[in-house]
C-alpha cells in the first residue's frame, strides 16, 4: 500500500497471486525496481484492490499481473470479476503460467505471460515491456467460464489410450475420477520442481530463506555460484541438513565430528585412509562401523548445515532455487528423528550476519586462506600464557611461517573463518605478521 501520495506516483501493479512464498519474492522485486505493488491472494481482496486504486480510485494501478499457473480456473474467475470493473479492461495485464500449461486461461491467450519458475530480471522485462507498449496487451472484455484444464487433459489422455471410450465418458465420472488420482496416496509423488528462481546478484539469500522460513514450507534450497555448489534442506522453519559440493575442506563432515569429540583426528584420519568400495557418505561408513551413534551423527550434521549455511551467505553472484517438497527425504530428516537436534533458520541466519559483520571490521586485513604468517618469538616470550586463550594457543603453534591459514585451519578442525579471525587478531597485537615472499631483483 501507498503510505503517502508522494509514493503514488511509482507505477502500481495489482498482483494476484495464491501462492504466499513466490508472491512475497515477486513483490519485493517489483517494488525493489520502483513499482507500487497491490498484492492480492483471493478474488475479493483483488476486486476491492482495484476499486480503490484503480480508474474509479486514486488511478495507482497501472497494469494487472495475474497468476494463472496455480489454478486456472479460480485466476479466470478473477479475471472475468475485474474486467467488469470500469476502467480495466482498459489496462494492460500479465498472466503467470507453467510450463506444462502455457495457455491456462484461453480467452486471455492474446496477453503476455511469464513462465514458472522465473527470474527476477525476466518478470521486470515484461512487465516493463508490457507497460510501455499498453494498447498490444489489453485485457479481454469477453472472459467466459474457463474450462478445467485438468479435466481437458485427462479426457485426452483417455481417449488416446482407451479409443473405445470415445467421449462417453460422463462429465461427473471425469471428475470424480480426477479427484480420486488427485487424493490417492498410493501414487508417486514426482520430485518437486523449482518454483522460486533468484539471481544473487538482485537478491540476497538471507532475504530468501527468512521468507522460506515464514512461510514455514518444506523443501531443498539449491545454491550454485562459481563453480560451486549446496543444497540447504527446509523443513517447516527448520534446516535438516546442508550439502555442500567444492573444494572447501572445512565445510566437510569430518571437521564437525573431530569438533563435536565424537572421534580423535588422529582416528578420523586413519578411517579415511581406508577406502570403501561401496563409495557410502562419511557418516553412514562412520555409522556402520560403530565409531559414532546415531545422535552424535545428526549433532555433528547440524553443526555442518550452520556452518555451510553462513558460509552461503557470503555469495554475491550466482543463483538460487527453491524446490518444494511434501516431505523431505529420508536421509534429511533422520538428524531429526534420531537426535532431536535442530537448526532453526533465524539461529543459522544470526550467526552468518554476524560474521558478515565481523568480515566488515576486518575489512581488507581480513586473512586469505593461502596466507602464511610468521610468529614473533620475542613477543610471545615476554607474554604471559594465561593472556591467551585456548584456541588462540592452537593456532599460534601452528603459525611457523610454513603453514597457511588454510592448512592451520585443516590441522586444528576449527574451520578456516574461525581462524582467520583469531590470526587477524595476533597480526593486530603484532604477535604475529604476514610473511612476505622477497623479490629478487
Amino acid at each position: 500500500m501507498p503510505d503517502s501520495p508522494e509514493a503514488r506516483t511509482a507505477p502500481g501493479i495489482l498482483y494476484y497471486d495464491p501462492n504466499p512464498t513466490t508472491a512475497k519474492l515477486a513483490t519485493a522485486s517489483l517494488r525493489l525496481a520502483g513499482y507500487e505493488v497491490f498484492s492480492a491472494n483471493g478474488q475479493r481482496e483483488a476486486v476491492s484492490l482495484f476499486k480503490q486504486h484503480g480508474a474509479q480510485g486514486d488511478k495507482s494501478i497501472v497494469a494487472l499481473l495475474l497468476d494463472a499457473s496455480t489454478d486456472p480456473t479460480v485466476s479466470a474467475s478473477v479475471l472475468r470479476e475485474l474486467v467488469r470493473l470500469p476502467g480495466a479492461a482498459d489496462m494492460p495485464g500479465i498472466l503467470i503460467v507453467s510450463r506444462r500449461n502455457p495457455n491456462p486461461i484461453p480467452a486471455a491467450a492474446g496477453l503476455p505471460t511469464v513462465r514458472r519458475p522465473f527470474s527476477t530480471p525476466a518478470l521486470l522485462k515484461v512487465v516493463s515491456e508490457t507497460i510501455a507498449a499498453h494498447d498490444s496487451a489489453k485485457l479481454p472484455v469477453d472472459i467466459q467460464e474457463a474450462p478445467d484444464q485438468r479435466k481437458a487433459q485427462l479426457a485426452k489422455l483417455l481417449a488416446k489410450h482407451f479409443p473405445t471410450l470415445g467421449g462417453s465418458l460422463p462429465e461427473a465420472s471425469l471428475a470424480a475420477l480426477l479427484a480420486d488420482l488427485e487424493s490417492s496416496e498410493e501414487l508417486p509423488k514426482p520430485s518437486g520442481e523449482a518454483t522460486i528462481r533468484i539471481d544473487l546478484t538482485m537478491t540476497r539469500l538471507e532475504s530468501v530463506l527468512e521468507m522460506l522460513a515464514d512461510d514455514a514450507v518444506t523443501g531443498v534450497l539449491s545454491v550454485h555460484s562459481e563453480g560451486r555448489e549446496a543444497r540447504v534442506h527446509l523443513e517447516r522453519g527448520r534446516i535438516r541438513l546442508a550439502e555442500y559440493f567444492g573444494d572447501d575442506e572445512d565445510l566437510k563432515l569430518g571437521r564437525f565430528v573431530v569438533e563435536g569429540g565424537f572421534m580423535r583426528d588422529d582416528e578420523l584420519e586413519a578411517f579415511l585412509a581406508t577406502r570403501d568400495p561401496q563409495g557410502r557418505p562419511l557418516g553412514q561408513r562412520l555409522l556402520q562401523a560403530g565409531f559414532i551413534t546415531p545422535g552424535d551423527l545428526a549433532h555433528a550434521i547440524v553443526a555442518q548445515a550452520r556452518e555451510i549455511t553462513c558460509h552461503l551467505l557470503r555469495f554475491r553472484s550466482g543463483n538460487a532455487a527453491f524446490s518444494p517438497l511434501a516431505k523431505l527425504e529420508a536421509v534429511a530428516a533422520s538428524g531429526a528423528d534420531e537426535g532431536k537436534v535442530e537448526l532453526v533458520v533465524a539461529e543459522a541466519l544470526l550467526d552468518g550476519l554476524r560474521r558478515l559483520d565481523e568480515n566488515a571490521l576486518m575489512g581488507p586485513h581480513m586473512p586469505e586462506l593461502d596466507d602464511v604468517y610468521v610468529r614473533d618469538d620475542a613477543k610471545v616470550s615476554r607474554m604471559a600464557r594465561e593472556t591467551l586463550a585456548r584456541d588462540e594457543l592452537d593456532v599460534l603453534e601452528l603459525v611457523n611461517g610454513r603453514n597457511s591459514v588454510k592448512e592451520i585451519a585443516r590441522k586444528t578442525r576449527t574451520g578456516a573463518f574461525a581462524v582467520a579471525r583469531i590470526v587477524y587478531r595476533l597480526s593486530k597485537s603484532s604477535v604475529v605478521r604476514r610473511r612476505v615472499t622477497p623479490v629478487t631483483v
